[in-house]
């Protein structure tokens, strides 16, 4: 009877051991399991976190680029404007008539489709006179095409009914600006034919074109900048 108890604790006591050895295996399990949890809900808050990041950082790229270039959805033609300035041949101030006072915000036009020769290149003052001449005094209409990254408006100007920006390279007092009015084939044979019979800046020797001039300005400027 005695042998039979010592056999019926052994067992019993490896029982209890295994039950032991379980117990503890579940627990580390567990806790196994919360840190794991743990660092992935932390890695999980971090990828979270870092593609909000690329987002924001996304959207505040496409603002600024959107601000260099606003394009009017429904362009409308502004009346009963006049130049109160002009800067140069391609450039000027307007601002709003009515009952013969400057009336409201001056607005400022980049003329649309044409580039004319900066005040520092040869011919800029004969150009920036021939705008003067077709719009000094007179009631202009602005046909807005979109905003420029200054924040100009970008137009075709309207004198008394007359199409200005045609004018100014019909007479070869400005280039069709082709880069941004690709396919104005009147702009095009209008500077044909300028170039045909040496109107305005064509008649000079060695003219080079606005957007070339500003582009060796500024390598030269570069150029100097770096040799310091």
């Amino acid at each position: 009877m005695a042998t039979k108890r010592r056999k019926r604790t052994g067992r019993s006591s490896k029982v209890g051991n295994e039950k032991l050895i379980a117990a503890i295996i579940t627990v580390l399990l567990a806790i196994f399991g919360f840190a794991y949890n743990g660092v992935n809900s932390k890695s999980s808050k971090k990828r979270a976190k870092t593609t909000n990041s690329k987002k924001s950082t996304a959207a505040k790229s496409t603002k600024n680029n959107s601000s260099n270039a606003k394009v009017v959805q429904n362009p409308t033609i502004l009346k009963g404007y006049q130049a109160v300035k002009v800067s140069d041949g391609d450039t000027m101030n307007v601002q709003k008539v009515e009952n013969g006072k400057f009336t409201g915000e001056v607005i400022k036009i980049r003329m649309f489709g044409i580039d004319a020769p900066e005040k520092t290149q040869d011919y800029g003052n004969e150009s920036k006179q021939a705008l003067e001449k077709l719009v000094s005094g007179k009631t202009l209409e602005i046909e807005e095409k979109n905003r420029d990254r200054y924040g100009r408006t970008v137009a075709v100007v309207y004198a008394d009914g007359k199409n200005v920006n045609e004018e100014m390279v019909k007479a070869g007092n400005a280039w069709w600006y082709q880069e941004y009015d690709k396919n104005d084939t009147r702009m095009q044979a209008y500077q044909e034919n300028a170039k045909k019979n040496k109107l305005g800046l064509f008649g000079k020797r060695g003219y080079i074109e606005p957007w070339n001039y500003r582009r060796e300005k500024k390598a030269a400027a570069t150029g100097r900048t770096k040799s310091k």
